[in-house]
């Protein structure tokens, strides 16, 4: 168990220096050598989102839920993955479980407003950036740069937040200013 230990680290290792396709080997040779699946499957899921190999990382959260069935989490990060990939109806989905599981995390309703922003349901999309702002815990320059891989997700998600554009920005400064002070 020693060695498998050893390569957990060595996969964070890569990841941490943005070395994803080494660290997504990592991961998974600790798994062929008997790391608990439970260690494994959602950072390795992560790897693959950074790297942008989105079926990957979706199917490595979807273990991950068969593991943690309640893992909100890894409903909202399959999510992401969908979404990144073009799999909108499939990402909604997931963010409605990770909210009904965790309904405290912005988040989560950042990227269901997003997704319905895809899908041109506009009331929906400003409501959930209502319900992420009263929870302030959402800042969207680090959502955009974490979670936001694709092109076509990252000018979505800028255009989302283009300051002057969207009835939401003023209440996203006002909560800023608030946080600030």
């Amino acid at each position: 168990m020693m060695m498998t230990n050893a390569e957990i680290i060595k996969a964070q290792r890569h990841f941490l220096r943005g070395e994803y396709g080494i660290s997504i080997m990592d991961f998974s040779s600790a798994l062929e050598h008997g790391v608990d699946p439970s260690l494994v499957h959602m950072p390795r899921g992560i790897a693959h989102l950074k790297n942008g190999d989105f079926t990957e990382a979706a199917e490595d959260f979807s273990r991950a839920l068969k593991i943690d069935p309640i893992n909100d989490q890894a409903f909202f990060l399959r999510g992401i993955a969908y979404f990144n990939g073009n799999e909108v109806e499939k990402a909604v989905e997931d963010f409605n479980d990770a909210i009904s599981i965790s309904g405290r995390r912005g988040v989560a309703f950042v990227a269901r407003s997003l997704a319905m922003r895809a899908m041109h349901r506009e009331a929906e999309a400003e409501s959930d950036m209502k319900a992420a702002l009263s929870l302030a815990d959402v800042e969207v320059e680090s959502f955009i740069k974490e979670y936001c891989i694709s092109p076509a997700m990252y000018k979505l998600a800028m255009s989302l937040f283009d300051l002057g554009k969207e009835p939401w920005t003023e209440e996203l400064r006002e909560k800023r200013m608030k946080l600030e002070h």
